[in-house]
């Protein structure tokens, strides 16, 4: 394998992108060498470079949609699978309710094709659970219905489902339901937490209530996370920070928004009284989570400092400040970098 194809596979591997010292660790070459590569891979419009907060990030240039299909017919699967065209998306698959709202949460799909009446889990509770949750709320779904189950089809759209069809559906109109969701997703959510960009959550900014607050949890120091432990832990901090975030608001019954801005930030709309204690739990479950991110360095941590010290040579150390969330109340949408 030569190393164009090396770079398109590890790319393939990592869809929420690599910085070209990832791709350099990765691969043994110098920076200066896989820079060479990458642009001349860029002009070929092979792949592509773009800014994600502060880090230059490539990605495919091209990178397919995906699609789940949670249906317990496995030859209702395949055909859906043959219609829309293998070549064209990339597909996951549960035959259970359960399996997929697993399979959600895991793999983050663009589309999801639901069928209504399932083992485990049926697809009314399945789209109840996605549609509730601020991290998977926005992902299109179309429900399939068997004809004696038309009643239901209200039900699914009162609980979320952006579409349904009936089964047996026509082929062309499976094919132009779901192009025409896709094609309006447009980047509205972030590549690595799934949640709303600050474009997409203007409107609830600006048209808030009186009594909304609008906060920007912003992380302190996550540049220096990102030096000491590379980009693919820190994506993963950024997405179990935002999941945390999400299971907090799902038990906070007072309206609220909840988005991702460009500078790996969080962007959380409350109302009532109970802000003050939404905060604090949200700052308590991060401090928790704080050992999880550093593995066995946090054995090293100074609280006092909010420092780990960390051997990197015999006789020498160093101090790594350890990543914080601080909340900022914003008055004006202007304030919110972009």
């Amino acid at each position: 394998m030569n190393v164009d194809e090396t770079i398109l596979t590890l790319l393939e591997k990592n869809p929420n992108g690599l910085s070209i010292s990832d791709i350099s660790d990765m691969l043994g070459n110098t920076r200066a060498t896989l820079s060479k590569y990458l642009e001349m891979m860029k002009l070929e419009n092979k792949v592509t470079l773009r800014e994600v907060g502060r880090a230059k990030l490539w990605f495919l240039a091209s990178k397919k949609k995906t699609i789940l299909i949670v249906e317990d017919e496995p030859h209702i699967r395949r055909l859906i699978r043959v219609v829309l065209g293998e070549a064209r998306y990339n597909f996951f698959e549960a035959s259970d309710g359960l399996m997929g709202l697993e399979m959600v949460s895991q793999f983050m799909p663009d589309m999801i094709i639901l069928d209504l009446m399932m083992p485990t889990l049926d697809g009314i509770k399945v789209c109840s659970e996605i549609k509730k949750n601020a991290l998977t709320k926005k992902i299109p779904i179309i429900m399939l219905t068997a004809k004696k189950e038309m009643d239901d089809k209200v039900v699914g759209i009162s609980v979320g489902a952006d579409d349904y069809l009936v089964k047996p559906f026509e082929p062309q109109e499976l094919r132009t339901r779901v192009r025409t969701f896709l094609d309006e997703l447009n980047a509205e959510r972030n590549p690595i937490t799934n949640l709303p960009t600050l474009k997409n959550l203007k409107k609830d900014i600006e048209n808030k209530e009186n009594e909304t607050k609008v906060y920007h949890l912003c992380f302190k120091n996550l540049d220096d996370y990102r030096s000491e432990y590379g980009l693919t832990k820190t994506n993963e901090l950024i997405r179990l920070t935002s999941q945390m975030i999400s299971h907090i608001l799902e038990k906070t019954p007072e309206k609220r928004f909840f988005g991702h801005d460009a500078g790996n930030n969080f962007i959380l709309g409350l109302k009532g009284k109970q802000i003050k204690d939404v905060l604090k739990s949200i700052y308590d479950e991060f401090n928790l989570t704080k050992p999880f991110f550093y593995e066995k360095d946090f054995k090293n941590y100074d609280d006092r400092l909010n420092i780990i010290t960390k051997k990197i040579e015999e006789g020498e150390v160093k101090g790594i400040q350890v990543v914080e969330l601080i909340a900022k109340e914003i008055k004006e949408l202007e304030d919110i970098p972009d």
